[in-house]
């Protein structure tokens, strides 16, 4: 069987067409991973906050953030739950490294630990967006 010279200049015309394609595929292919892993990075990040805090203590978390520097009174409050359940949460956020605390008196005042700028950045806009989001919902 011969082919044509015009068909054989379809087939190659074809094939290098075919050819620029998958270049084109293959080039999205590698941006579309990059976007990936640098999103995902971020997510995980962000995630990381949260997956680092207990969902029970999470509650107090979100409210001493909200209040700036409070007691455990304070907190329960916001939350519904027991002062001596608030102290024992927050306490537990103090060793962690999550918070501060001041004694004025005899109260003990809690606030968020001070972070760097770039830290605060990266990981407490992802605490301020659930909050936000659970105000949001919850109301």
């Amino acid at each position: 069987m011969l082919i044509s010279m015009s068909e054989q200049n379809k087939r190659i015309d074809l094939f290098e067409k075919l050819a620029n394609l998958e270049k084109h595929i293959e080039a999205l292919e590698s941006r579309i991973l990059k976007l990936e892993l640098s999103s995902s990075s971020q997510i995980d990040d962000k995630m990381a906050v949260f997956l680092n805090v207990p969902d029970s203590i999470r509650k107090s978390l979100f409210a001493v953030s909200k209040l700036e520097s409070c007691t455990a009174d304070e907190v329960s409050s916001i939350t519904g739950r027991h002062r001596s359940i608030e102290n024992k949460y927050l306490n537990e956020l103090y060793r962690a490294g999550w918070l501060e605390r001041n004694r004025k008196g005899k109260k003990i005042y809690y606030s968020m630990r001070n972070r760097s700028l770039a830290e605060k950045d990266e990981y407490w806009s992802a605490v301020e967006e659930v909050e936000s989001k659970l105000d949001q919902l919850l109301g």
